[in-house]
């Protein structure tokens, strides 16, 4: 029994597939970048491993690979021709450095030599054939990445694209060795149009103070998932301190009382995912959420979760997969009340440390929020007052538009949702946050297949949508400051990601950080 190229045999690159176009529709374009070139690196055949990588690809040439690999793989499919001939027809040729041209005239060479095997094996019948669209089918190449450096003169794009659809595993040895490599990492290149867009100049400190601390994941990635370490940023200061040690996760969120935090860690195993954790700030006490709801459904892949203001109640999202066997996400919702109530009485507690809440007698009733097969769902953000939640729902498999918004009452189960946005998948939205007084969400969004990404705010009912950052690059994971003048981010204008703060009222800019390591991205703030 054979398996097509768009289909694989191993179960993990089946599941590493599913979940980086997850990430890629939730618009969380590392997770999906990192779980994608984990899929093509175990299976280079993978013809929707190599499409949704090139939908996430952060430049335009690594785009023009991996399409390039979808057409050597199939060359029937249509849409990967027609990106990529607007890739080739409509992209400008860069200025290359010397280290630059020097590779360009490394690959030119390989190109050209697959060229000429390519010719000899098959026969200029056979080319001539496929150029002229025969529906007869050829074989397919295991040389996945021989159509990564397609030159930009049209003719000498479309004879290397042709010929490379040709060759054969033994054709070239070392064009069979690249095949084996990851697509190259090309260096960025700045857009004109961006105003203050991608540069390595940093921009100046804030000249205000600002007040409280952070959460943050910071590190260099040594692994394709992206997770890392987090850690407690001290705004004051700019001092950081551990938070997890070496535990690898995300989505870290402050307990409301500020000394507790909540998180995604992420746990390794024949099957690795993310789950919940509760912890004190100094590490200690910690406990997996799943406990105060005995584990019973049980849920896999638990993130992107969300605090409410007051204390009361904590949102995520989540599949159940064993007893509903629903493959999507969804977002659930734990009636969790982190405030002690006056009538009950104060434990005992060593100095220094922070109680955690213990589960009740009786288990807690997690309950999902959002109806079975509803779309893919993600970004939950619990209200301040605990009441309502906004998600953000891909319905493109169910016959909808896309991602959009939506805002849900958290009492009534499978409510009529209230979408707050309606472009589709014109707009990719991600990261969502309420604002400290309830009246506005916060959240990231950009066009689909592209480096950029803008902040926005939108009033709660849907109304007053307006631009806080543009042309800033890629701007993901905002958070509001708790007095709601101010909201961190990160960008990687400057070649790596960094923290920068606007100032609500006015949109100036600041930078924050400038870190030795590649990543630092923050997920809550609190006093």
């Amino acid at each position: 029994m054979t398996t097509s190229p768009t289909e694989s045999s191993d179960p993990r690159v089946e599941r590493l597939l599913r979940e980086g176009i997850a990430a890629a529709r939730a618009g969380d374009k590392q997770t999906a970048r990192a779980k994608l070139r984990e899929v093509v690196a175990l299976d280079q055949n993978n013809e929707r491993g190599w499409f949704w990588l090139a939908s996430v690809a952060e430049t335009l040439e690594e785009r023009r690979t991996c399409l390039g690999n979808v057409i050597v793989i199939n060359p029937n499919n249509e849409k990967a021709k027609q990106m990529l001939e607007r890739i080739s027809f409509s992209a400008v040729s860069p200025p290359y450095s010397q280290s630059d041209a020097a590779q360009h005239k490394e690959r030119d060479a390989l190109i050209r030599t697959a060229v000429i095997v390519g010719l000899g094996v098959v026969g200029a019948l056979a080319l001539l054939i496929f150029l002229l669209g025969s529906d007869s089918e050829p074989p397919l190449p295991t040389v996945a990445a021989i159509a990564t450096a397609t030159p930009d003169d049209s003719l000498r794009t479309a004879t290397a694209l042709a010929a490379a659809a040709f060759i054969t595993q033994t054709a070239n040895a070392e064009g069979t060795r690249l095949a084996r490599q990851l697509p190259p990492t090309w260096t960025p290149l700045p857009s004109p149009t961006l105003r203050g867009g991608p540069s390595p100049t940093p921009l100046p400190s804030p000249p205000f103070a600002l007040a409280g601390r952070l959460i943050v994941q910071y590190g260099t990635p040594l692994t394709r998932d992206g997770y890392l370490p987090l850690f407690l940023y001290d705004l004051a200061t700019g001092q950081m301190t551990p938070l997890t040690g070496r535990e690898r996760g995300d989505y870290g969120r402050f307990i409301p009382d500020g000394r507790r935090f909540a998180y995604a860690r992420l746990v390794s195993g024949a099957r690795p995912q993310l789950l919940l954790r509760i912890a004190n700030l100094n590490g200690s006490q910690p406990q997996e959420l799943s406990s105060f709801w005995r584990n019973q459904p049980p849920l896999a892949d638990q993130a992107m979760l969300s605090v409410a203001r007051n204390g009361e109640g904590l949102v995520f999202v989540a599949r159940n997969v064993t007893a509903e066997n629903d493959p999507t996400s969804d977002v659930y919702h734990l009636p969790l009340s982190f405030v002690r109530r006056a009538a009950e009485p104060t434990p005992v507690i060593a100095p220094g440390v922070s109680p955690t809440p213990e589960p009740t007698a009786a288990p807690l009733q997690v309950r999902r929020v959002t109806a079975r097969e509803s779309g893919v769902n993600t970004w939950a953000a619990l209200s301040p007052d605990g009441s309502q939640i906004a998600f953000v729902s891909d319905r493109t498999d169910i016959g909808g538009d896309g991602h959009d918004i939506y805002v849900v009452p958290v009492n009534e189960t499978f409510a009529p949702e209230r979408a707050l946005t309606s472009d589709g998948d014109a707009m990719i939205e991600s990261g969502l946050q309420w604002s400290p007084d309830g009246w506005q969400l916060l959240f990231s969004a950009g066009a689909p297949n592209s480096a950029r990404a803008d902040l926005f705010l939108i009033n709660a009912d849907g109304s007053g949508r307006r631009t806080l950052v543009e042309d800033f690059g890629e701007c993901i994971r905002p958070v509001w400051s708790p007095d709601g003048q101010y909201v961190v981010f990160s960008s990687k204008r400057s070649g790596k990601w960094e923290l920068y703060v606007v100032v609500v009222e006015s949109g100036e800019i600041y930078q924050l950080s400038q870190t030795t390591e590649d990543v630092i991205i923050a997920t809550d703030w609190s006093e």
